[in-house]
């Protein structure tokens, strides 16, 4: 094992999303090897179960000011003082921020993120000036997003480490066939998620299953679409079928109740929550938007269908709505798949090989060559 490094992780906020999960996550897998702080650029929001997870993994954290200014002053003064070796960033906000400090203040290599595939015009620009001449490399955590940065002009400094999440024990599921079939979605309540799409599929699922089979639907999540979503449920008249969890206790307790994830996104990363439902064992019916066609394999964990597709993805649900066992299979499949190429370890290991390649590592169509390395 090489010798330890001071890195720093950057992140906005420790707000609920998937990117605040992952830098928690690479916080914890790298803490056992190296020197490693979180720097957490403002207060708020602050979302508690992040809390929590800093305080049980024993996290090295900083949270700055709301000061931009004092923030940079402050950054660099730190980046300097702890002799940082390595920064990591996941966000656009904190990938420029930390990439700008980070050059000032003579850090040996900056790693910024990019984890859509889609994102405003300027703020890809500004992306890519910050890529093609301050940061070393920009971590991509999907194919997608690896190829609009192309696309739009990054230097071939791009590569993809995919997320990765904790496994679960794997959940034994009974084919029972005279249950209500529980479909659930889950994530942001966002144009992004096309939950538009995903009602319309619902309501002709309805039509398609007519009274011989009964299935019901959770939308979970908060955000500015939830008063269009409540106006779709009434208009698609789906108020018995439908159910909005805008602040949910225990999101693997739903998961685990569930027999169904259902995705609609326009446009994805590599999604967390389609992540967290494979997790759980559950067949997935999802659009073909960002790395969902590598999270869902079509027709063994799941199934795929173009995006906004409402009648192909409403076809998918009915068909493992009516066979217990398929679900049972594909769900199992599902985890397998999970475990097989997106564990923690998986996740953990590929960190763990950059940092100890650092100075000798190519890259190749957004895959790291690295050598072995053992981490154990």
């Amino acid at each position: 094992m090489t010798e330890k490094k001071n890195i720093c992780i950057t992140i906005n906020s420790l707000g609920r999303g998937g990117a605040e999960k992952q830098c928690l996550l690479l916080a914890k897998a790298l803490k056992p090897f190296h020197n490693v702080t979180v720097v957490i650029l403002k207060p708020e929001p602050s979302y508690e179960s992040h809390v929590k997870f800093i305080q049980k993994e024993e996290i090295n954290h900083i949270v700055m000011s709301p000061n931009v200014l004092a923030n940079a002053v402050n950054f660099m003064k730190f980046l300097k003082t702890e002799k940082i070796d390595i920064v990591f960033s996941f966000l656009p906000t904190d990938t420029i921020f930390s990439g700008l400090c980070g050059k000032v203040a003579g850090v040996s290599y900056s790693f910024g993120g990019i984890r859509n595939s889609y994102m405003p015009k300027l703020k890809f620009m500004a992306l890519r000036a910050v890529n093609n001449y301050f940061l070393d490399y920009t971590i991509a955590n999907n194919f997608a997003a690896y190829c609009s940065s192309q696309d739009f002009g990054f230097k071939k400094n791009v590569f993809v480490i995919s997320n990765g999440i904790d496994i679960k024990p794997f959940q034994e599921r009974n084919a029972i066939t005279n249950k209500s079939v529980s479909i659930i979605s889950m994530g942001r309540l966002v144009e992004q998620k096309k939950y538009d799409v995903a009602l319309k599929c619902i309501h002709e699922l309805k039509t398609k299953l007519g009274d011989e089979y009964r299935f019901h639907y959770k939308i979970v999540g908060q955000g500015p679409e939830e008063d269009n979503i409540v106006a779709d449920i009434q208009r698609y008249g789906l108020t018995s079928e439908v159910e909005l969890v805008t602040n949910p206790s225990n999101i693997y307790k739903l998961l685990e109740e569930s027999d169904v994830y259902l995705c609609t996104s326009s446009f994805e990363g590599v999604s967390n929550s389609v992540m967290e439902a494979m997790n759980c064992a559950l067949p997935v019916v999802a659009t073909d938007a960002g790395d969902n066609s590598r999270l869902v394999v079509h027709k063994k964990t799941g199934f795929i269908a173009e995006i906004g597709d409402a009648e192909t993805l409403s076809g998918h649900l009915a068909n493992l709505v009516k066979l217990p066992s398929k679900r049972i299979e594909m769900g199992a499949e599902s985890y397998n798949h999970l475990v097989e190429n997106f564990s923690y370890e998986a996740f953990q290991n590929q960190y763990l090989k950059l940092i100890e390649n650092i100075e000798t590592f190519k890259i190749d169509k957004g895959n790291v060559c690295l050598e072995n390395v053992n981490v154990s």
